[in-house]
Order: structure tokens, then sequence, then C-alpha cells
């Protein structure tokens, strides 16, 4: 049979015509889903042997109702679950729990993977799943198919099938929180994919086969009845029930002699049932209360496992993903993040600002590295400046109005060069400090204090670092703020225009406080006045 045939085609081969390729080839196929299913409810490779014998054995005899399904895994799935839960209460209820007892006081020991306790509870977990989630699920990880293969299997595209086992996941994992496992999706994940490592035992495949074809060939010919049936069209169907229903009317004066000549036979083996009953009765009860016996020692093993779940997750609180009015901070995507504008810098000599602190969540030592950083790379620049600065005549457009004893102007010449090793110096130090997002965030915020690149960069009042050749001017302002000292301060680029704006003394580079220091002091005086008019209730700002 070719390997890549459907699950269908091979059912309806076998139904119709009693193929065993056919059927050898659904073993095959599934052997190693049903196999691990069942060694993970009973934990026994002998019982797990047995279970995936009778789960083909149920094949073979259900095969025409399963001609339609495109896949057979998730009912092979169920079907093994059912089987082996019938086995455990029938026969190793109490020796799993002692197999239970001893893997917790191992683990307590040893010290073994969180996933090994959610293993007995994963069957549970995918049964409660939808059925085209559950089938998404055992075909990605179970059988290992690739996202390809599911799809074609379940009859949509790659990209559907990779959202839907995504999706299927998700679920899982909400399966496993709700009893007290925090499981995210990718532990979900990893979780199959170690459940999935019990590869069925050679030969099994071939004794399954055989039992499932000879239980098989009882019904073979009833398999043969019922599929050209199922082909029936409704027409033909209700003519056919018409017939069959009148032979019973031919019958039924036989049927009602044989009846009266029954009825003492039935009369006695009435009385020696109720007896029996009565007896399986007394026996029920007994198996009922050690049932709940059981069952009441299975919750406290579950209990106690629980419990070392929660040591391991007591310092890893749930994130609460709800909006909070008393609180001063809310969650948003990252991607709307990236979109929002944000000043890194609150001034020109490189001091962080709250906003960016905040909007990365950096801690005390971050915050401090991080300023380290950018205080090292500005004191590199400003010494790039202060080795080819020089003191220049104001030009008539320097001016704007003023006299030259008002307008102290400077040339510095082209930086690009040694600022752009700067630039590749600070961004490593920062890779270092912060993770790739949280770097590239941070790297926009400074795309109005320093050019990002070698492109042409354009001015604004912001910047506290140029590159290109240009002409700096300072003059004295007259009038002070009361907040900080500030003076008039203008550049020139060629090509690229000029700005006129003020600037805080102490945002003056160190090596032009020199040239400007008695203006420095002038401006210092008037803001301390300015200050002093302010505080006084009517004074005059």
């Amino acid at each position: 049979m070719d390997s890549a045939e459907p699950d269908c085609e091979l059912v309806r081969s076998y139904a119709r015509e009693g193929s065993e390729p056919a059927f050898r080839a659904l073993v095959n196929r599934h052997i190693n889903l049903v196999f691990a299913t069942a060694l993970r409810q009973v934990g026994d490779a002998g019982l797990a042997e047995e279970i995936t014998q009778n789960a083909f054995i149920a094949l073979a005899r259900k095969a025409p109702h399963l001609a339609g399904h495109e896949t057979v895994a998730g009912w092979l799935h169920r079907t093994a679950v059912l089987e082996a839960k019938a086995c455990i209460r029938a026969q190793l209820r109490r020796q799993r729990r002692e197999v239970t007892a001893a893997e917790i006081t191992e683990l307590r020991s040893n010290g073994a993977s969180p996933l090994e306790e959610l293993i007995p509870l994963l069957d549970e977990g995918l049964l409660g799943l939808r059925e085209t989630e559950r089938l998404a699920l055992m075909l990605r990880f179970l059988e290992g198919r690739s996202l390809r293969e599911v799809g074609t299997a379940l009859g949509v595209a790659e990209d559907a099938a990779r959202k839907r086992v995504d999706r299927a996941l998700d679920r899982l994992s909400e399966f496993f929180r709700a009893r007290g496992f925090a499981v995210p999706a990718s532990g979900g994940s990893a979780l199959l994919s170690q459940a999935a490592v019990h590869a069925a035992p050679v030969g099994l495949a071939t004794t399954s086969a055989s039992a499932g074809l000879a239980a098989g060939a009882g019904g073979g010919g009833l398999a043969a009845l019922v599929t050209p049936l199922m082909a029936l069209t409704k027409t033909q169907t209700a003519v056919l029930c018409a017939l069959l229903a009148a032979v019973p009317l031919g019958w039924q004066w036989r049927a009602q002699s044989e009846t009266d000549r029954n009825h003492d036979g039935l009369a006695a083996q009435l009385a020696a049932g109720r007896q029996q009953l009565a007896a399986l009765e007394s026996e029920t009860e007994g198996l009922r209360r050690q049932l709940q016996a059981e069952q009441a020692e299975t919750l406290n093993t579950l209990a106690r496992v629980n419990a070392l779940a929660a040591q391991r997750t007591a310092a890893k609180p749930a994130p609460r993903h709800q909006w909070d009015d008393a609180s001063a901070v809310v969650r948003i995507p990252k991607e709307l993040l990236r979109q929002l504008p944000f000043e890194g810098l609150a001034n020109k000599r490189g001091e962080l600002s709250l906003q960016i602190i905040e909007a990365l969540q950096l801690s005390s030592a971050e915050a401090a590295a991080v300023h380290h950083a950018i205080g090292r790379f500005l004191s590199g620049v400003q010494a790039l400046e202060a080795g080819g600065v020089e003191r220049v005549e104001p030009t008539p457009g320097d001016l704007g109005g003023r006299s030259p004893e008002e307008v102290r102007v400077f040339a510095l010449p082209d930086t690009r060069e040694g600022v752009a090793h700067l630039r590749e110096t600070l961004f490593a130090e920062l890779a270092g400090l912060l993770n790739v997002e949280r770097l590239e965030l941070f790297q926009r915020s400074l795309r109005n204090w320093m050019p990002l690149d070698d492109a042409n960069y354009g001015l604004n009042s912001g910047s506290a670092v140029l590159v290109q050749p240009r002409r700096l001017r300072f003059f004295p302002q007259k009038l002070q703020p009361p907040d900080a000292p500030v003076l008039g301060w203008g550049v020139s680029v060629p090509g690229s225009g000029s700005l006129t704006a003020s600037m805080q003394v102490d945002d003056l580079p160190a090596y032009l406080r020199p040239h400007l220091a008695d203006w420095i002091e002038a401006a210092r005086q008037a803001q301390a006045e300015a200050a002093a008019r302010t505080a006084i209730p009517g004074g005059t700002p």
C-alpha cells in the first residue's frame, strides 16, 4: 500500500474488501500514538501492549463506520484512553497509586523535570479539546508530522494548521493552569514532545494487526453487507425498510406460540436471576465503597503534587492583565510602544528622562549604567570638538541685528568619522546592558539628540551632538526665566540652514565656558533676581 494514502482510503479498502495490507498500513502509521497514549495512562509496558491490541481490534470491528474519517488518529487516541481507564479501574488502580507515590518521592529527592508530573493529566487535557484541535496536536507532536501534513489531514492550508496548533496549545495550557500548574504554550509543546518519545516495542505492530484482522474476520460478511447499504439512496432505503418491516408479520404467530411455551422456563430463570442480582448488588456496593476510598486517596496524592508545584511557582505570581484605574502604569502591545514618540534624554547633558526609564522598565542599576555610558560618549564627542574649535569674527548673518560686541561665534570642524566610532562603541556597550527590543526603543528615542547614522542630519533645538562643519553663536538673553539661567544660542550648517534658540548655561560644553564666563555669571545673577521677584507676592516677574 502507498504509505502516503489517507486514512479514509485505507479504512474504506479494509471495510469493503477486507484488505490486510490496508489494515497493516493503518496499524504501522498509528501504533506509536496508541502505545504512547496507553503507556501514559497505565505506566506499564505490558498492559500498554494489551491496550494497544484492543484498540486496533476495535478499529477492525468499527471500520465500516469510520470510512468517512479523514484520519482515525483522534478515534484511536480516544479508544486507547477509554481502554486504559477501564483497565485501570479493573486491575491496576492500587498499583498505579503506589507508583504515583514513588514518583512523587523521587521528584522531591531528585528534582526531576516539572513536566513529568503533568504527563498523567495530558490525555485528559487532550480529550477536553475540540476534535479538530485534538487532532492537530496529536498529528503534529505525538505522530511527528509536519505542518503541511497536518493541514492535508485536516483539510486546511499549512498556515491555518499552524494557527490551529497554536490555539490548541493555548487551550491545553489553560487546562493545566485550571488545575494549579503554571504551564505556558511552549511548555505544552514540550510536554507533548516528551510524551511522544515512547515508541511501541518491536513486533507490537505485527501482533496488533494480526489481532485486529482476526477480530475483523468474523464480521467481514457483515461489513461487506453494511458498506453497500450505507451507499443506498433515500428512496432505496425507504423501499428496503418497508420490505424488512413486512417480514416479522409472517413470523409473529410462531413467536407468540414459542413465547407461551417458554414462559414457565423464563419464570424459573427470573427467580434465579433475582438471587444473582441481589448478590451482584451487594458486591457492587462493596466495590463502590472501595472506589470512593481509592478516589479520596488519589485526590490527596494530587493535592500533594499541586502543593509541590505551588512551592516552585510561589516566587512567580501570575501577572494581572487588567486595567487598574489606581495604577500609574498600563500594559500596551510592544508594537504600539514602538510607534510612540519618546525622548530618551532630558537635556543636552545626557540625563535619562523619567519617560524612557519607565517605558524600558529600567532598574536603578541599569539606569545608572546607561547614564554613565551616555556620559562617556558625550565626553568623547566634546573632546573631538574641543580639538578643532576656533573663535571667529561674526558675520552680518551671525549678528541678527545685534552689535558685534553682543555676539560671540565659534567655528567647529567636521566630526563625522570620530562621532561614528564613538557611536558604535556606545551602542555596543548598551547592547550588553539592554536586550534587543529595549535597545531598539532606546536608540529611536535618541533621534532628536544625536545622529543615529552617517546620513544628513537635520537641525532641532534639542540636538546635543552635531557632526557637520558648523558655526555656533552665543549672545546674552535679557529676560531670564526664574528656573534656570540661559544664553541665546544659534547654529548655522552650510546646506542645512540655521536656527536660534535658548540654551541653559549648565548645558554649555566645558570647552566653551572660558570664552563665555562673563555672560554666564551675568545670566546667573539675572536668573536669581527673576526668581526672587517671582517668590515675592505681587512682585513683578
